[in-house]
């Protein structure tokens, strides 16, 4: 039996029997693991209240070779986060970025960079000088360069050159998840040929992509106000380009909105 301690974020949890847990958590240095802990319910347990959402834990479990779940043995809370359960708000997006980390999480594969951004975004969501939805947005967008398909934004995914809008007025670029991003009009032609399934998105969408992308969490705190239709296109633009790379149905977004086809 392997005896491990390591800082955890509570990913997902489950009743079992009467008075334990089935948890899903994500470690600092473990990747997803699974874990019971027998008696959280009872009152006399230290693992009482300890184990919620939201909050840096630090929990010593063991591991035998035969089982692909561990037992807790002993935890303690290393940083409270109970600002993310005294607002509505807060706390819905905050479930959006857990949701989403728990569906990036692959278990026992270690991934360090995941943890302190789901870490970090919980604590930026927290502040209550920080819009909740911006750093959401954030927070995705970071993901998705950490998983190394962040979508292209700036320039054509297929052939690194220019990709100038595709419409007559300027407005609507070449976009294909499946390409990666952004194309230029002779690549959005070549990949449609070839079955890609190629659609149109506002410059104004890939290019508020491209500054959220490029700024630091000190630099958004600095950003003006982002007008409520320019956020709502790149909220479904992230939320589609999630879906399709991660092959899963967040259930905690908004519902799809059509997007146009290329001319």
């Amino acid at each position: 039996m392997a005896r491990i301690t390591d800082k955890v974020l509570v990913l997902r949890r489950f009743p079992f029997g009467e008075t334990s847990l089935i948890l899903h958590v994500l470690s600092e240095n473990h990747g997803r693991v699974h874990l019971v802990a027998r008696g959280a319910f009872r009152a006399k347990s230290p693992l009482c209240g300890l184990l919620d959402f939201f909050d840096t834990l630090e929990l010593d479990w063991t591991q035998s070779a035969r089982s692909t779940m561990g037992e807790v043995r002993s935890g303690r809370l290393t940083t409270r986060r109970r600002k993310l359960t005294q607002d509505l708000t807060r706390y819905r997006t905050a479930l959006a970025a857990l949701e989403l980390a728990s569906a990036a999480a692959r278990e026992g594969l270690p991934d360090p960079g995941l943890y302190r951004r789901l870490e970090t975004c919980f604590d930026l969501i927290g502040d209550p000088a920080r819009s909740p939805s911006l750093e959401l947005l954030s927070f995705d967008l970071d993901l998705l360069r950490g998983l190394g398909i962040a979508p292209v934004v700036e320039h054509c995914a297929a052939c690194a050159g220019t990709a100038a809008p595709v419409d007559a007025g300027g407005s609507r670029a070449a976009f294909s998840a499946g390409a990666g991003g952004r194309l230029c009009r002779k690549c959005a032609i070549g990949a449609r040929a070839q079955g890609g399934r190629v659609g149109t998105l506002g410059v104004e969408v890939l290019s508020a992509a491209s500054v959220l992308m490029r700024r630091s969490a000190q630099e958004r705190a600095d950003l003006p106000p982002m007008p409520e239709e320019l956020f709502r296109g790149l909220r479904d633009f992230v939320d589609r380009f999630l879906e399709y790379h991660l092959e899963t149905k967040l259930r905690s977004r908004p519902l799809p909105v059509a997007v146009s086809q290329a001319t």
